[in-house]
C-alpha cells in the first residue's frame, strides 16, 4: 500500500495509527470543513489537526515525506505553498524532530 486516501469525515489520527507501516506517502491539506472538500485552504489556516498527524506519523515512526497538496489560488498560488510549507516545518521542529537526509 503506497498510501490511503482519506474520505470525509475520517477521523485521519486513527487512521494513521491503524495504517501503520504500510503507509508510505502522506499528502497534505488543511481544509475549513471537513465535510466539504473544496474548502480548503492554506495548511495551518484550517481545521486538519497537523500537529496530532505529525505525532501520529512518529508514533508509527513514518520514514516517508509529507507532500504538499495545495490546489486553490490557482492565479497565485505561491503565498499560500510557502506559508503551508512554513507550518509544516514549524509543527514538527516545535516537537521536537529535527530534518534529517
Amino acid at each position: 500500500m503506497s498510501g490511503i486516501r482519506f474520505a470525509l469525515g475520517t477521523d485521519v489520527v486513527q487512521a494513521i495509527r491503524e495504517a501503520g507501516p504500510k503507509l508510505h506517502n502522506v499528502h497534505m491539506k488543511d481544509l475549513a470543513d471537513f465535510e466539504k472538500k473544496d474548502s480548503q485552504v492554506a495548511v495551518g489556516e484550517g481545521i486538519m489537526p497537523v500537529k496530532r498527524i505529525f505525532e501520529a506519523l512518529g508514533a508509527i515512526k513514518y520514514k516517508g515525506y509529507v507532500d504538499l497538496e495545495y490546489e486553490i489560488h490557482a492565479d497565485d498560488p505561491m503565498p499560500g505553498v510557502i506559508g503551508s510549507f512554513a507550518y509544516m516545518r514549524g509543527v514538527p521542529a516545535g516537537m521536537g524532530y529535527t530534518r534529517q537526509r
